[in-house]
């Protein structure tokens, strides 16, 4: 398909924080997302650093509650200082991540943007949304500044008619658009990883090249908070599991032809890099 538009990102960090390679499908994009912290960030950082500062999180203007099952769930509502910043756009996967906005513009000014827990920070994503719009309801006239303009403090999701397919790939060498032969730092050494598992062709562990897997983070054995730091009254006992707060409930596609038919997914392409 042709190429319609490109824009640079920041991915994760080297490691177990590194962006996942997966193919799934965007259902639609969230503006001014709730940022629901996952699991891995909330036990191996805020939580150690609450004990630390009991006002940590006050101070990051974000709430804490507890499940049900007594886990801990601590979010960050919509606004200009949200980590997700005005925009998030949704593939729901294994991996839980995601594309999505960001405060921190500096960093797309930098050579090697490596600076996330996974998820990719899109550096124009008023301009990312009405691309994908425009491409799955051709009819509406999507626009920056219409986006834009949807600011505020509520979560408004922007359904698409159609799944848009998401590939995220790893590349250290590509052909640029002039034809020249490009060359980037291995940063997440897969090549070497991979190098070295196709001189091994008996090995079925292939998946571990192109994908890192999630730490799991149960419930720790008595959660002690800091005096003076109590849980949200209005906590999540009965709320949706983490990865529908993040994603969204299970819906029904929306009828195709409603707002005109799109075109269909795959004939264009969108990169991020």
């Amino acid at each position: 398909g042709a190429q319609v538009w490109t824009t640079r990102v920041v991915t994760g960090k080297p490691g177990i924080h590194a962006t996942p390679l997966l193919t799934e499908t965007m259902k639609y994009i969230t503006v001014n997302p709730t940022w629901n912290v996952p699991p891995s960030i909330v036990y191996g950082e805020y939580l150690p650093a609450l004990q630390q500062d009991p006002t940590v999180l006050q101070r990051m203007g974000l709430k804490l509650e507890q499940n049900r099952d007594g886990s801990v769930h601590i979010s960050q509502p919509p606004g200009e200082a949200n980590a997700l910043g005005r925009i998030r756009f949704n593939f729901p996967n294994k991996f839980l991540v995601y594309q999505h906005d960001t405060p921190d513009k500096y960093l797309f000014e930098k050579t090697e943007r490596a600076y996330s827990h996974g998820c990719m920070r899109v550096q124009y994503p008023d301009q990312y949304a009405a691309v994908l719009l425009n491409i799955t309801e051709p009819n509406e006239h999507w626009s920056p500044e219409k986006i834009r303009g949807m600011y505020g403090q509520s979560e408004i999701d922007l359904k698409f008619p159609t799944p848009v397919p998401v590939n995220i790939t790893y590349q250290t060498a590509f052909v640029d658009d002039a034809g020249k032969l490009q060359f980037r730092k291995d940063i997440y050494g897969r090549d070497a990883t991979m190098t070295s598992m196709l001189k091994a062709p008996h090995s079925r562990d292939m998946e571990n090249v192109v994908a890192h897997s999630q730490p799991s983070y149960g419930k720790p054995a008595g959660i002690t908070l800091p005096p003076g730091v109590n849980f949200a009254s209005n906590n999540a006992s009965s709320g949706p599991s983490f990865f529908e707060r993040l994603f969204g409930p299970p819906t029904p596609p929306a009828p195709v032809g409603r707002r005109g038919q799109p075109p269909q997914p795959g004939q264009r392409r969108i990169f991020t890099r």
